[in-house]
């Protein structure tokens, strides 16, 4: 697991264990007892979302969102000594940014606020019966039910995800952790001191622990996984690059099989398809990694296909929205400057190639297509004397 994530993983369940322990187990007969494990439970936890938090933050694109969410975060634990439930709403916010700032897609996003949206309920209605001195009733009830109602269907729909796993599943671990926090937090910092967890406290206690579990299983199930897509793709491209195009192929299609979003797996696909001359089935695969992931490398492919299937005109729009994009891409001016080779403006082509050689001058394709070019301008005596210069890069 990248980033260290097996010692993320390992300190969580360490928290989650022992808060269970404690909590159904501890014998809470003597107040000190219900104190000292209350606190043990806290800092244990504590640790846990810290770190969890920083994994999170590491996995996956961050963005300003990312840094919003953490700035409310840091507000709320601020305005906690002042007001423990203005703090509180604050900080239940700073936790809504925080697990939606990762860009993943509408359906696991409903997932995750779904889950966020019925722990919400159960954890507000401590504080909010504390400070309207409210008491216990049978109207407690539905509210509990709608709560757990709306986790288990926000945790239905997040496992049937299939894109960014590692992402949403570490998002609900920081999830869970979180609302587990905040039992010892109701009891430590006196919202209701009465030596003993409600109901509210309890069903949080017991449906954050069992969606720890759920998604901890879930993402240790990926990871495996991805172990075994990760050696196909390594042994997919490996074979491109050696021209064994048809093995290349059964590796990609293994891969998929296991990781039908992973963009490696389709960019790889598209292209082992591509060399095959099986343009139709490359077209699919490298159209619908387009529509998944922004890439001026994929959107490139998309071009390259168009180009060897002779549709120059289509591959010539393509290339130019990438250089639109980012001006110095190298693969995208060399083979704009070959689409321009193919209609006979040769003048255009050598602008980009040269453009392409200055971009770096350590690959190769575009000083190639360079000597061509010279060829077909009749520039025989430079051509040949281009030639020389290009014997050597290429013993190189």
């Amino acid at each position: 697991m990248k980033y260290y994530g097996e010692y993320v993983l390992g300190l969580d369940i360490a928290a989650v264990v022992s808060a269970l322990i404690i909590f159904f187990w501890g014998n809470w007969s003597a107040e000190p007892v219900f104190v000292i494990a209350t606190e043990t439970i806290f800092i244990l936890v504590l640790l846990a979302i810290s770190f969890t938090l920083l994994y999170y933050v590491k996995i996956g694109k961050n963005n300003w969102y990312l840094i919003l969410s953490l700035g409310i975060l840091a507000l709320g634990a601020g305005l906690a000594f002042m007001n423990w439930f203005i703090g509180g709403v604050v900080a239940l916010i700073a936790l809504l940014f925080l697990i939606t700032s990762k860009e993943v897609s509408k359906g696991e996003n409903i997932g995750i606020l779904s889950s966020y949206v019925g722990f919400s309920i159960l954890a507000i209605m401590p504080p909010l019966g504390a400070l309207l001195s409210l008491k216990f009733s049978l109207g407690d009830y539905p509210v509990v039910a709608t709560g757990i109602g709306l986790i288990l269907y926000g945790i239905y729909l997040s496992l049937k995800a299939k894109r960014d796993v590692d992402i949403i599943s570490t998002g609900f671990l920081m999830l869970s952790l979180s609302f587990l926090f905040l039992a010892p937090a109701h009891e430590l910092l006196k919202i209701h001191s009465n030596g003993t967890y409600g109901i509210y406290d309890i069903s949080i206690v017991t449906l954050s622990s069992i969606t720890f579990f759920i998604f901890l299983i879930n993402l240790i199930l990926f990871y495996f996984g991805s172990m075994s897509t990760d050696k196909h793709v390594e042994l997919g491209y490996r074979n491109l690059q050696k021209g064994n195009f048809e093995e290349a192929l059964k590796h990609f299609q293994e891969a998929h099989k296991k990781d039908p979003k992973n963009e490696d797996v389709l960019n790889g696909l598209g292209i082992a398809l591509m060399k095959l001359k099986r343009y139709d089935e490359s077209e699919e695969y490298l159209r619908k990694l387009n529509q998944m992931y922004s890439n001026d490398s994929y959107l490139t492919n998309l071009g390259n296909l168009y180009f060897r299937k002779g549709d120059i005109e289509r591959a010539r729009k393509i290339y130019e929205q990438v250089l639109k994009n980012n001006p110095n891409f190298y693969n995208a001016l060399n083979n704009l400057a070959r689409c321009y080779m193919e209609k006979g403006e040769y003048e255009k082509a050598k602008e980009l190639l040269e453009k392409a050689i200055n971009t770096d001058e350590n690959r190769k394709a575009a000083k190639i297509n360079y000597y061509f070019l010279l060829t077909a301008l009749g520039k025989s005596e430079e051509a040949e004397k281009y030639r020389g210069d290009l014997r050597k890069v290429l013993v190189e």
